[in-house]
């Protein structure tokens, strides 16, 4: 894979953070209304859209940038790939236990309390790594020459 290939990957899943981000502080708006049918039903295609585009990202991730890192020449990189790599297996875990919970009309009608207090901490969770990987993987990747 040389830096063309990298750099393509790099722009791309910076492309679905920002996708991501822009889910989540919808459903953060969400989460502040009124509990209401219509609300309910808005909520759940927010759900199955951003369970998708997770979805995609962890994949990409995982299948084309980590195995990258962690076969690079430098040490540092290989660790910080490594690393990122490590912490993400249980913010994805989290997440796909997060989407099968709430995967049901009846368990976010009957639970709606709850599912917002959960939503709110992957909410969280999920931001803070993306600001991570853009705050400190994405600004290396975009430096490192990877011939």
């Amino acid at each position: 894979m040389d830096t063309h290939v990298i750099h393509i990957l790099s722009g791309l899943l910076k492309t679905q953070h920002l996708e991501i981000l822009r889910d989540l502080e919808t459903l953060k708006t969400l989460l502040n209304k009124p509990f209401s049918r219509k609300l309910l039903q808005t909520v759940e295609i927010l759900l199955h859209e951003l369970d998708q585009r997770v979805l995609l990202h962890l994949t990409q991730e995982d299948q084309l940038l980590y195995p990258k890192l962690l076969n690079h020449r430098h040490e540092g990189l290989r660790h910080l790939g490594g690393t990122f790599m490590a912490d993400m297996g249980n913010v994805a875990e989290d997440f796909s236990g997060y989407i099968h919970r709430w995967r049901s009309e009846e368990a976010l009608t009957i639970h709606w309390n709850h599912f917002v207090e959960e939503s709110l901490a992957i909410t969280s969770r999920l931001i803070w790594r993306i600001e991570r990987e853009e705050k400190e993987l994405f600004p290396l990747l975009d430096a490192m020459d990877w011939e």
